[in-house]
């Protein structure tokens, strides 16, 4: 039998079928050429967070049973963005040991306390454990949760916009898995007129999906309108699945004397396609006002990007940066010394 070296294969030869979602940035399927490039080592993640990959798997086998099954797994990358295959390979060999060649296999109370006691798996957060769900179902073909049917006639305007307490958050994440299921023209007046806490539960799954350009103006004339500070930062993260929109509040943004350390952040976590050849530089000005911890961690976050790299290696090898950035850039260098010499 052919050595098992990766996951796909593992999965595979146990009969099973199986689909990887990315959930380091944006929670969203991952193509399985994509996933069997990166698993090979001939292609970097493409949103890394923190110098590792999260990703969820989900994995059934239909001859055997209904019962599907799901690995969290944050698998770190080196300094090329690559999956580490040695911390792979030592997450497929605990595997392996407890289940044997079958994936599915039922697990004894000490087998599941040392599988789920490794460095390599995790449990999302509240948002993106809520988005996994909904796209699984999806996927699944199985129903949308009991939570979806009231956002969806909330969101349609069937009711007063005030009534929102009942809402569950895992509505609005079957609704983002479930494009369609809310006239756009409808779910647009709703981005304009709903209260905040509403909103802000819309905000946090729309932007981990494409939006329909008369939602990604409904979110941006709300974040030009918005004079609340909260308000508009929500405004700005639903705001990355709208490209033409996502750009032109990003150069609003740019534009001003000096940005807040929040804007800076949602700028480099949420938006940071917006952050090309031109905007790259002008970003990383803003940033230099903060030299030292944010300045150090935004930089090694955004650098380590495939497609900001080498924006971000241009602008730090610009003869012509300001003496603020020259500052910034001086202070990192010798936080990364420092940390060598401990």
């Amino acid at each position: 039998m052919e050595a098992i070296t990766t996951l796909s294969q593992f999965l595979t030869q146990a009969g099973t079928q199986f689909q990887v979602y990315d959930l380091s940035r944006r929670v969203r399927p991952l193509d399985p050429i994509l996933f069997a490039q990166l698993e090979a080592g001939t292609l970097p993640y493409p949103t890394p967070r923190g110098g590792y990959a999260w990703m969820g798997v989900l994995f059934w086998n239909a001859q055997a049973s209904k019962q599907h099954y799901v690995w969290f797994l944050k698998l770190p990358l080196d300094e090329r963005g690559l999956l580490n295959p040695a911390a792979r390979n030592q997450f497929l060999q605990m595997v392996m040991e407890a289940l044997g060649q079958d994936p599915a296999a039922a697990l004894s109370e000490e087998q599941e306390e040392r599988l789920a006691n490794n460095p390599f798996t995790f449990t999302p957060g509240q948002e993106k454990m809520a988005l996994f769900n909904a796209l699984v179902r999806k996927h699944l073909a199985q129903p949308a949760s009991v939570y979806f049917e009231p956002v969806q006639q909330y969101l349609s305007g069937q009711q007063d916009w005030q009534q929102w307490h009942s809402l569950g958050l895992q509505g609005f994440a079957d609704l983002m898995a479930r494009p369609g299921s809310v006239p756009v023209e409808q779910l647009a007046q709703a981005v304009d007129a709903m209260p905040f806490d509403p909103l802000s539960a819309l905000a946090t799954v729309q932007e981990h999906t494409e939006l329909d350009d008369a939602i990604g103006q409904a979110w941006f004339q709300r974040w030009q309108a918005s004079a609340d500070r909260h308000e508009s930062l929500l405004c700005l993260r639903a705001l990355a699945g709208a490209p033409r929109w996502r750009d032109q509040a990003v150069d609003a943004l740019l534009s001003q004397p000096q940005l807040d350390e929040d804007s800076l952040i949602v700028l480099a976590a949420r938006l940071w396609e917006s952050l090309d050849q031109t905007r790259m530089p002008r970003y990383l000005e803003h940033l230099a006002h903060y030299p030292g911890p944010l300045f150090n961690q935004i930089y090694s976050d955004l650098v380590a990007i495939p497609g900001q790299r080498a924006w971000v290696l241009m602008t730090l090898r610009d003869p012509a940066r300001s003496e603020s950035l020259n500052q910034a850039i001086a202070q990192l260098v010798q936080s990364v010394k420092g940390a060598r010499r401990d």
